[in-house]
């Protein structure tokens, strides 16, 4: 098992084709933000989520966690574990989100950092922004357009 701390916006690489970001967290739960290959499910308990479908077939998966929950993508199972923040507290957005992630030895797990440097030193292709910044501009953009 790995246990890695993430902030809201940051990500964790599962293989090369999963992308999971800390994509909010309030006071009691952190939402989780997870794009997957069309072959993939993910299960929350028993229950096969439904995801949205990107224009490139690729699926996006929001995830609402209380702390020690879990929820699995195919045979790796990840739990999020975090600290309530309460008013008054300091900034909440700031505060880290630690996710556990059981994965057979077969899966790759990084962060997004440490898995985008790879790419580059093995001579890959890298994609033009990292996932993180991506989701946050497309919810800047989302949130002006509801604000108008």
């Amino acid at each position: 098992m790995l246990i890695l701390n993430r902030r809201v916006g940051e990500t964790i690489c599962i293989g090369d084709d999963v992308c999971v970001t800390v994509y909010d967290k309030l006071r009691y739960h952190v939402t989780m933000g997870v794009i997957a290959p069309p072959s993939a499910q993910l299960f929350y308990g028993d229950t096969c989520l439904r995801p949205a479908i990107l224009p490139d077939g690729e699926r996006f998966y929001l995830i609402s966690l209380l702390t020690e929950e879990s929820f699995r993508i195919d045979d790796v199972q990840l739990g999020v574990s975090f600290t309530p923040s309460y008013l008054g507290a300091g900034p909440t957005r700031k505060r880290q989100v630690r996710i556990a992630v059981a994965a057979p030895q077969s899966v790759a797990v990084h962060r997004e950092e440490i898995y985008l440097r790879r790419l580059k030193l093995a001579g890959k292709g890298c994609p033009q922004m990292p996932f993180s910044t991506w989701l946050r501009q497309a919810n800047l953009a989302v949130s002006s357009r509801a604000a108008a």
